[in-house]
């Protein structure tokens, strides 16, 4: 009789290893990658690419053949409620894999060191973030989200670092001590949540009556200790600060990525909290932790779009408008379930445009040497083809048509009017209003590279290096795709 919960949880974790299968091939991909170093360290030109393509590509099949063994079934509960495989899981698995597939098709950071710049150790890296994203976007436990995040974070130092440079180095200085300070503090609430409820499960019969029986300040408290590290991935404010900096330090691939996968599990991981977690607090206090998102998202917003209208360096210029989206999506969040349909819309279309337009400053870097908008006068007349890609990836960041940019907007804001209406709050209109004037405002530093390129230059400058072509392929498929959704929307009938 003793034996039997624990040959029960032992038969639970043998029968959760099939549905872990696409993470199971991105760990096997990523130990195949570094025993191939060791092996076949002078051939990684024909192996390297490939090998974590094809990886990639069979954790996206197997991600996707597991969301048909759903069935109707809403959730399939892992390893004793440590993970859970839903449709939230499986469209956020299949984002990020598609994304990570996109960014490796990239050419990878050029060698100038021995060190973390080569090859195999760069697609390690991504690989081991994408995991730890992976894991976080099935989170069932707070433990498990303390373990993704992690894992995230140790990947994306060291991938900041990767070029082992003066600025890369200092810029992932400043992640990991930004990265540790709201680790402790997360640990610091969940120790308390932990000591106050006797569990750290997302959902649990006893949950909500402890969590109910606590003062409503205590609670918010508690969360907003746990959220910590979530909203500094998130990179909301006032956990922005480090954006910037590490930004422009690191290479543009690598912030390319930092700027969608990490951003985009943070996303999943609090729609998970609102599912889940949220409404064992009663209604009450579920709809003061909505408004006080709202007031994150408004924050966020607000200090996004101002500080990016004062940037000419295309990597800060970037780094703020980024916190700003990221402010859009903490809106949809804070207004879930009425913008739901929207914010996954545009979380995918985030992920897109984010990737190309940081490639696109990869390639503007390599034709300038320089990442100064002045430096980048008239290069639209010399490469109208890149120019072109680049405007269509910045009106989509605005939200312009003809771009599914425009839709992913529109829905996210139809999903914010409806919480306003349903609420009648004051914060859901002033939320609503804000993420409007974010869209006006950035027409005018989003506009800015546009303008730049195709304005006509006082003397023609000769470019340093000629840009890959991979790269300006990539860039100009992403936009022409931004541009076929904005057009696929009305033929599948859908806002």
């Amino acid at each position: 009789m003793h034996h039997r919960p624990v040959l029960s949880n032992v038969i639970d974790n043998l029968a959760s290893l099939p549905r872990l299968l696409p993470e199971e091939l991105l760990a096997t991909t990523l130990v195949l990658v570094l025993v191939l170093a060791l092996l076949l360290p002078r051939y990684q030109r024909y192996w390297l690419r490939p090998v974590a393509l094809v990886g990639l590509g069979l954790a996206g099949y197997s991600k996707y053949w597991l969301s048909s063994q759903l069935g109707l079934r809403p959730a399939l509960p892992l390893f004793n409620q440590l993970l859970v495989l839903d449709p939230l899981a499986i469209f956020f698995g299949l984002l990020l894999l598609s994304l990570t597939w996109l960014l490796l098709l990239a050419p990878l950071p050029a060698q100038r060191t021995a060190h973390l710049a080569a090859g195999p150790a760069y697609v390690v890296l991504v690989l081991g973030a994408l995991l730890g994203s992976c894991l976080l976007v099935m989170a069932f436990h707070w433990l498990t989200i303390y373990l993704g995040l992690s894992l995230l974070a140790l990947a994306s130092a060291l991938l900041i670092g990767s070029h082992a440079t003066s600025s890369s180095a200092a810029a992932s200085l400043k992640y990991l001590l930004y990265s540790m300070a709201t680790t402790a503090v997360m640990l610091w609430g969940m120790g308390y949540l932990y000591g106050f409820t006797g569990t750290l499960a997302l959902s649990h019969p006893a949950l909500a009556l402890r969590l109910q029986a606590l003062p409503g300040t205590l609670v918010g408290g508690m969360l907003l200790l746990c959220l910590s590290y979530i909203f500094f991935v998130l990179a909301a404010a006032p956990y922005h600060g480090w954006v910037p900096d590490v930004y422009q330090g690191a290479p543009a691939a690598v912030v390319a990525y930092l700027t969608t996968v990490p951003k985009l599990a943070a996303v999943a991981v609090l729609l998970r909290l609102l599912q889940q977690f949220l409404p064992q607090l009663g209604p009450v206090l579920q709809a003061q932790a909505q408004q006080g998102l709202a007031m994150l998202a408004l924050l966020t917003l607000i200090v996004g779009n101002a500080a990016a209208l004062l940037q000419n360096n295309l990597q800060r210029l970037l780094a703020y408008g980024g916190i700003a989206q990221g402010g859009l999506l903490l809106a949809g969040i804070a207004a879930v379930p009425s913008s739901q349909a929207g914010l996954l819309y545009y979380s995918a279309l985030y992920g897109v445009m984010s990737l190309a337009a940081w490639l696109s400053i990869q390639v503007l870097q390599q034709l300038t040497g320089s990442v100064q908008l002045r430096d980048c006068v008239g290069l639209g007349r010399q490469w109208p083809v890149l120019g072109t890609s680049i405007t269509v990836v910045m009106l989509a960041l605005i939200g312009l048509p003809p771009t599914a940019g425009f839709t992913g907007k529109l829905m996210l804001f139809t999903g914010l009017w409806e919480y306003a209406q349903r609420t009648g709050s004051l914060l859901g209109m002033a939320l609503l209003v804000a993420s409007l004037l974010s869209t006006v405002l950035s027409l005018y530093y989003y506009l800015k590279l546009p303008y730049g390129l195709f304005s006509p230059a006082t003397q023609a400058a000769p470019a340093r290096h000629r840009p890959g072509q991979t790269v300006q392929i990539l860039v100009g498929l992403m936009a022409s795709l931004l541009v076929a959704a904005f057009f696929a929307g009305s033929w599948l009938g859908t806002p």
